[in-house]
């Protein structure tokens, strides 16, 4: 949200709102990757990529219905205290997880086609989480998801960044 330092956007999601979703929802899968403004300028105001795993769609179709309810209501006056709401959307993906090993940065990547899933590949220091292909039809196919390890250097961020400014990284927690 505009005015919200990326700390206390951060503060706000994981001590107030996570905990207040978990309470109110199913969730199959929920972690939170938080988006560094000064890192990425083109997503500055993106403030997090939150993913929600599910099973199936009739898991999907339990938390629309508790969306639907008193809890979703809860959650969208919460939501309005520290995201700036009309800018959030959601991308529906069919992933294959590639690795079940967690990281503590990760980078995500629009793909607009095919190739764009692979471009970080040859990037060193980094590991391929999976491709989140994009269900519904959309601008783009998917959503590369890369984990950064302690072996990548500043040197490569830097390049990468340059290299393809459209790279959103991102500090996770589950």
């Amino acid at each position: 949200m505009d005015g919200l330092s990326d700390a206390n956007f951060r503060d706000y999601y994981e001590n107030k709102h996570a905990p207040l979703a978990s309470s109110l929802l199913h969730f199959e899968g929920y972690e939170r990757n938080y988006i560094n403004s000064e890192l990425n300028p083109l997503y500055a105001s993106l403030g997090s990529i939150s993913i929600f795993q599910y099973q199936s769609m009739e898991s999907l179709d339990i938390v629309s219905d508790q969306m639907s309810s008193s809890a979703g209501d809860t959650l969208r006056n919460d939501e309005i205290k520290f995201m700036d709401v009309p800018k959030n959307y959601f991308v529906l993906t069919e992933s294959n997880q590639l690795t079940k090993q967690e990281f503590d940065k990760k980078i995500f990547y629009p793909a607009h086609d095919c190739d764009d899933l692979s471009l970080l590949d040859s990037y060193k220091g980094m590991r391929k989480i999976s491709d989140n292909l994009i269900v519904e039809p959309n601008e783009m196919v998917g959503i590369a998801e890369y984990g950064i390890t302690k072996e990548v250097s500043v040197d490569a961020l830097e390049k990468l960044t340059q290299e393809h400014p459209k790279a959103i990284i991102a500090s996770y927690v589950a």
